[in-house]
């Protein structure tokens, strides 16, 4: 091989070796959005039924409709570490009312269809909330974990 050749090999080498890097990078940054695109969605899975469980709990005792979503209302303020007073809270509060309606109809109806339309209503709050405050709502409910030093006792 002639001094040229070898330097051309040397550059295919070097190409291969840089092109694997990149990929490799690619492979990287694509793993890591889909974790975080799957910790979002369990965080928010799990923040989505804690709501609905505390709506739900809240309703259960309630003898009218109006009464449920006084309720569920007041349980949704306080999953959200709201107290209604702004303007942007109450307008979320009343869109999401349909969802605690629904609530209450499918525990009096017990249909599917009723059923059904909680998960609706829910979905729509979402989508609008998203639209309207350029975030999910479910980010609204993220809780910051306080760490406590670990205090050994003798």
């Amino acid at each position: 091989m002639t001094t040229e050749t070898l330097t051309a090999f040397l550059d295919q080498l070097e190409q291969a070796a840089h092109a694997a890097s990149v990929e490799e990078e690619t492979y990287r940054r694509d793993v890591a959005m889909r974790i975080q695109a799957l910790e979002e969605a369990r965080a928010f899975g799990f923040r989505r039924l804690n709501l609905m469980r505390t709506v739900v709990s809240a309703i259960e005792a309630s003898e009218t409709e109006d009464d449920a979503v006084l309720h569920g209302s007041a349980a949704f303020l306080r999953e959200a570490g709201w107290s209604s007073e702004t303007e942007s809270q109450q307008e979320a509060l009343e869109k999401f009312q349909p969802v605690i309606r629904a609530c209450w109809q499918a525990r009096q109806a017990e249909t599917e269809a009723d059923r059904q339309a909680i998960g609706d209503n829910l979905r729509d709050f979402e989508r609008w909330f998203g639209e309207v405050r350029n975030g999910p709502f479910l980010s609204v409910l993220e809780r910051e974990i306080v760490e406590l030093p670990l205090v050994e006792t003798c």
